[in-house]
């Protein structure tokens, strides 16, 4: 009995383990498109070199996208501590454009998913058919 009782919190902590690091890797890979989008968008990427500009950035929100007013001016900003340990900033243009580009991408992969399940379809279709066969089921 207590052997089984260890056996299911072994599994349990492996599955636990499994699922945190998929959630880190997805996190991970959100964080990458979004900041090859901002890349693009013309925001600017400012590397935290030294330990004071590292202590700063730990204190910011981390992969969110956050606006704040510098000299009357919109300023936006997004902090990467844990990948490239730096801060992408750009101006109210450079959000237009990452927003822009943002909904192109999602329209991308929603068009994508659509083609799949289309491609997908079709294949459960000639396989039905397939099995069906002279028996027309």
């Amino acid at each position: 009995m207590k052997k089984t009782i260890t056996i299911r919190i072994s599994v349990l902590a492996v599955l636990s383990v499994f699922f945190l690091m998929s959630c880190a890797a997805i996190k991970s890979q959100d964080a990458e498109s979004t900041e090859e989008l901002l890349g693009a968008a013309g925001f600017i990427l400012i590397p935290a070199e030294t330990p004071e500009e590292i202590a700063n950035l730990n204190t910011l929100t981390p992969l969110k996208v956050e606006f704040s007013v510098k000299d009357n001016k919109p300023l936006y900003w997004y902090a990467d501590p844990y990948s490239c340990k730096c801060v992408y900033t750009g101006d109210q243009a450079a959000y237009e454009r990452y927003q822009r580009l943002n909904v192109e991408q999602n329209i991308a992969y929603e068009e994508q998913d659509a083609a799949l399940m289309n491609e997908q379809a079709a294949a459960d279709a000639n396989m039905w058919g397939w099995l069906g066969g002279p028996w027309g089921w």
